[in-house]
Parts: C-alpha cells; structure tokens; sequence
C-alpha cells in the first residue's frame, strides 16, 4: 500500500496472468457441449454435431441403451468400460445391455432411440 497526498494506492502483489487463447478444439468442443447441454434440457436422444452435421447420441439415450457399446462414443456415461476389452467381455456386456434394451422397448412399445413425437426407428 502507498500513501500519497491523502490518496491511497493498493498495490496488487499477484501479477495478472495473461489470458491464454483457446485452440480451435477448445472452441469446437465449447460448441458442440453447448448442443448436448441444450438437447439433454429438451429431453432429446440425438443432435446435430454443428461441425461435422453427423448425428451425435446425447447421454440421455445412452443411459436408455444401457451398455457401454466399446466404440468411445463422446458423451458415454459408462466411462467407455467397453473400449479396449477383450472381445469377449466386450460381447458378453453389450449381450447384457440388449437384453435390458429390448425388456423396456417391450414395456414401452416403441424404440429406446425414439425421441417423443418421432417416428424414429434407428437400432443397433
């Protein structure tokens, strides 16, 4: 702290670091996670990557699906425990994950990957 003429000055001790720019894939995940968030706000299984136009499973439907499907999808709530395993952990996982799959399509009558008012019928 200085003290001149009755004004006082406060010195900050830190620094300011300079802000770092952000790469060009810091940027396009920042776009593409804003697109999940709102998809998994309006309930919606799917969006459209703003980059590429492919259309991208949100973790909503992945939860609904059940398994991990060992293909490091990007918004996997399993933590990807498929990807990487034996093949044969890797087909008795998925085998498990369809099982519970088709017992809720049989309850609900109507496709996991359907989002509401769709006509979807995409299956794996």
């Amino acid at each position: 702290m200085e003290v001149n003429d009755g004004q006082v000055k406060i010195h900050s001790r830190q620094q300011q670091e300079p802000l770092k720019q952000k790469t060009q894939a810091e940027l396009e995940k920042e776009i593409w996670q804003e697109a999940h968030r709102v998809a998994c706000e309006q309930n919606r299984k799917k969006y459209i990557d703003p980059k590429t136009g492919y259309t991208v499973m949100t973790e909503l439907l992945h939860k609904r699906r059940g398994y991990c499907c060992g293909n490091a999808c990007r918004h996997c709530p399993y933590n990807n425990e498929n990807v990487g395993v034996s093949p044969e952990v890797k087909r008795a996982n998925i085998k498990r994950g369809k099982q519970k799959r088709m017992e809720i399509e049989a309850i609900e009558g109507k496709p996991v990957w359907a989002d509401e008012n769709s006509d979807d019928a995409y299956s794996d």
